[in-house]
């Protein structure tokens, strides 16, 4: 009875904590338009789709939490004289929770402009905007209620006595975010940037009588990349990421080490590197977790596992979640995009 009181408690704490905050994912620099809105079409080739899944507290509930996410970006041609550009892309997210299946479903359109403020020191503002719709959802089917107990098993014939509330509803979303870009001499690269979320703050409820409004959220990121000047194909990468949504933190921070196997052509561009990445990250009262990614070509395929150190361990024995992520990065014009004094490059994400 002890240890299923706890389970049950910390279930109930976890889902208290959790409320009103939005999908995350712990490899959060291969979901860039999740990321960021600013971040649409920032990147060293021209065409980038990418993909995550994340399965979470298998290990605490029968139904564990299952979040998907699909995207695809890419860059216009630059201007000639001023080679800013812009960058468009769409991303559909799917988040699914519980026994009642509660379902978020997304389709949001991206776009971002990105202004070379320094030409000759590698300096870029991007702007970006990303809005959609949003769909919400949930099934009563394997929910059970206490009055079907009828003194000595469940019956599902009983009536629960609960009035549904709704089974979905549909949304429109905007959001807004900004994000530089620089390098600093030949070895350091860095990219921060700030975002809101629900700009206009849409009703999630599924009740027609009750409001529940989508707390606004505020994002700040940033990752660096630094590359070991006795070393030239190893390199650092910190990152730090935090989100702030109603009275829920997030907050990521962590390094990965990247290590390159094969060289980028240097004067065509049309042959990727060939890295194998490696960090270990910290989440605010929650999880630490390790990745391990491998750029192959124009291919990147990465693992995640998260180590729960919550109040939530005691129930799920310190197991978080697994995750995945694949993506796809191909330079398609044969002329580089930047003219070769800005002297910008993208960090690697």
């Amino acid at each position: 009875m002890k240890k299923i009181f706890t389970i049950v408690f910390s279930s109930a704490l976890f889902l208290g904590n959790s409320y009103a905050q939005d999908m995350h994912f712990s490899q959060y620099l291969t979901s860039p338009l999740n990321l960021n809105p600013a971040l649409t079409g920032v990147m060293n080739e021209d065409i980038r789709i990418s993909s995550n899944y994340r399965n979470q507290w298998k290990s605490v509930s029968a139904e564990p939490y299952r979040t998907i996410s699909a995207a695809v970006d890419g860059t216009l041609p630059p201007k000639r004289k001023t080679n800013d550009f812009f960058g468009l892309g769409l991303v559909v997210n799917s988040d699914k929770a519980g026994a009642s299946q509660l379902s978020t479903n997304q389709a949001n359109l991206s776009v971002s402009y990105n202004k070379m403020l320094i030409p000759r020191s590698g300096g870029m503002l991007s702007l970006g905007f990303q809005g959609g719709f949003g769909q919400r959802s949930m099934s009563y089917d394997a929910l059970t209620w206490d009055k079907q107990y009828n003194g000595v098993r469940y019956d599902p014939a009983l009536s629960s006595g609960e009035s549904p509330i709704g089974n979905s509803l549909t949304y429109i979303d905007v959001s807004f975010g900004a994000n530089w870009s620089q390098t600093f001499g030949k070895n350091f690269r860095l990219s921060t940037g700030a975002s809101l979320w629900h700009i206009n703050k849409p009703s999630i409820s599924l009740s027609k009588v009750a409001d529940d409004p989508l707390y606004m959220k505020v994002g700040f990121n940033a990752v660096g990349q630094y590359t070991l000047p006795s070393r030239p194909g190893t390199s650092i990468m910190p990152s730090i990421v935090y989100f702030q949504q109603g009275t829920q933190r997030l907050l990521n921070v962590g390094a990965a080490w990247r290590y390159r196997l094969v060289e980028q052509s240097r004067y065509t561009g049309w042959v990727s590197e060939t890295a194998l990445v490696a960090g270990i990250y910290y989440r605010l009262q929650d999880a630490t977790f390790i990745n391990v990614r491998i750029d192959y070509l124009d291919f990147s395929f990465g693992v995640n596992y998260d180590f729960n150190i919550s109040t939530l361990q005691v129930a799920s024995s310190s197991r978080g979640g697994m995750e995945f992520c694949l993506m796809y990065k191909k330079a398609l014009l044969q002329k580089q995009r930047y003219n070769p004094k800005n002297g910008l490059k993208f960090v690697q994400y």
